[in-house]
């Protein structure tokens, strides 16, 4: 019985941990870019005259403006602030965040419609190829 269940072992669990470690291994490495690329954003202190209005958002998914194989990090940050969007930009433009390889994540500043004045949102933007990532697939 023992033999039985070391063979069922080997030939049926063994292939499917093997799989699972297959698919989820690209995930968890490509979580970890995400959690590094959110944690040097937030790292960066506020400009002057500015506030948080929220907490960041990271998000993580398919590339939406191109063709696939590749992943899109964007991290979002919801502030109130007396700059313009231009300093805004400036500041962090100049502050030059590293992305998730290679290069500084794009910065991007939009007014926010639903807040009232002074709300914007900064959002952080950056992609790399997926090899293995069924996510982004």
């Amino acid at each position: 019985m023992r033999i039985l269940l070391g063979c069922l072992v080997v030939v049926v669990i063994a292939p499917l941990v093997g799989l699972f470690l297959l698919f989820m291994m690209p995930m968890w490495r490509d979580d970890a870019r995400l959690d590094d690329f959110h944690e040097r954003v937030v790292a960066r202190p506020l400009p002057p005259e500015t506030r948080s209005r929220d907490d960041s958002v990271a998000t993580f998914g398919k590339n939406s403006s191109g063709n696939g194989d590749y992943c899109e990090y964007r991290v979002r940050l919801k502030l109130r602030t007396g700059l313009s969007p231009v300093e805004l930009y400036a500041y962090y433009d100049k502050a030059a965040i590293a992305g998730v390889d290679v290069g500084m994540a794009q910065v991007s500043v939009d007014v926010d419609d639903a807040g009232d004045g002074g709300a914007v949102i900064v959002e952080f933007r950056d992609i790399s190829s997926s090899d293995w990532d069924i996510r982004c697939a």
